[in-house]
């Protein structure tokens, strides 16, 4: 099988009601970066973290090995959640370093939140939508982690209508678990390029405690069907934790 670059593009959570899980998200993700920089694979990096007060690219095609881990200083959850605008944005900040390169690497975009849309003033859940299918189209992989949330509501209320299978729900208390997880099928993806092994297995699912995913199957055959209707935001949604 030819050997491709793996353009890995991660948009991070960094609103007020992740302070409660600052320091298990900080480790997780450190987590994440090591199973994937101890590898060996040829993965270059764009990391954009996001909250109503900036969506902020901390990388933009930087080889693995450059991406500094992240520290209590680093990382400072405030604000609201503009998930729209901040898919939108790495979403369009890949495709612009993708413009800059001459060979055709595989792409996966992982997005994660603890939250539901409440704060986007740029772009629409149409304008998401359209953007995911166009790009699903052009071979481009994506999944969703969503912290103590029915992450595939969260994530069809946004746009971001994926497949059950590659949306994952955990459980707050379990975030290093969740980043450890993903990290581990980012990394097999890199090494073969072959999108399904992005799934979340069952397994995975009872490791990080995830609740909800089994709400979205049929239960006859097991494929995903329409998620059910919108479940009421979480308590800490709606925290603007500012940063003094």
């Amino acid at each position: 099988m030819e050997k491709h670059t793996t353009v890995v593009s991660f948009l991070l959570d960094e609103t007020g009601s992740m302070q409660a899980i600052k320091d298990d998200t900080v480790d997780g993700f450190n987590a994440y970066l090591d199973t994937l920089q101890s590898d060996g694979a040829d993965i270059v990096c764009n990391l954009v973290s996001f909250n109503s007060h900036e969506t902020r690219p901390r990388y933009v095609a930087e080889p693995l090995n450059q991406v500094k881990p992240l520290t209590a200083d680093t990382y400072r959850p405030r604000g609201t959640t503009p998930l729209i605008d901040a898919a939108v944005t790495i979403i369009n900040a890949t495709d612009d370093a993708l413009k800059q390169r001459d060979d055709s690497p595989n792409v996966v975009i992982v997005l994660q939140t603890d939250g539901q849309e409440n704060a986007s003033v740029e772009y629409t859940r149409t304008d998401l939508a359209a953007l995911i299918t166009a790009k699903e189209a052009a071979n481009w992989q994506f999944v969703f982690l969503g912290a103590g949330l029915d992450a595939f509501t969260a994530a069809h209320d946004a746009g971001i209508r994926l497949t059950a299978d590659r949306v994952v729900s955990y459980d707050r208390a379990q975030s290093k678990e969740a980043f450890a997880e993903t990290a581990a099928n980012v990394r097999d993806f890199a090494r073969s390029g072959r999108g399904q092994e992005l799934r979340y297995r069952d397994d995975q699912r009872v490791r990080v405690g995830d609740r909800y995913t089994g709400r979205h199957l049929n239960p006859t055959t097991g494929a995903p069907q329409a998620p059910s209707p919108r479940q009421r935001a979480s308590s800490v949604d709606d925290l603007d934790l500012s940063a003094t």
